[in-house]
């Protein structure tokens, strides 16, 4: 098992939200990492839950705004945080540049950007092929 695993935003999503069809796989796998690497996340990943877990539509049940707050500030004594830093944006850059990233997907990019400034080298996700172009991660899929 890798030393450090960087979270998606979609598995804390599927974490918090036990109706979701990917609660189980998300919370199975998430049991087979947690206690044996250290669990990271970003800024972006806390600002990116925020907006899904509280979008009606998009999750089954939207939190309230002390809901969403209060696993916000669960989430952060929970799991190391990488901040977005002045080296996570040189990266960034490079990482748009090396791969002609545009549109949404520059918020990939930038979550491998925050993974490479902290030495993570592995990626918990559900959308494996968003990150696939990035060579130097490993990902780990529910």
């Amino acid at each position: 098992m890798p030393d450090k695993i960087f979270l998606d935003t979609n598995i804390l999503v599927y974490l918090a939200n036990e109706d979701s069809p990917f609660y189980l796989r998300s919370a199975e796998k998430f049991k087979e990492v947690a206690g044996k690497s250290e669990l990271w996340i970003s800024r972006q990943v806390l600002r990116e839950y925020a907006v899904v877990m509280t979008r009606p539509g998009i999750v089954e049940k939207p939190l309230s705004s002390e809901e969403v707050t209060s696993d916000i500030e669960k989430w952060e004594s929970i799991f190391q945080i990488a901040d977005e830093t002045e080296e996570v944006t040189g990266i960034l850059v490079e990482l748009i540049k090396a791969h002609d990233i545009k549109g949404k997907k520059i918020h990939d990019a930038n979550i491998v950007a925050a993974m490479m400034a902290n030495s993570i080298q592995t990626l918990f996700t559900l959308n494996v092929d968003d990150f696939k172009k990035f060579k130097k991660i490993q990902l780990i899929a529910i």
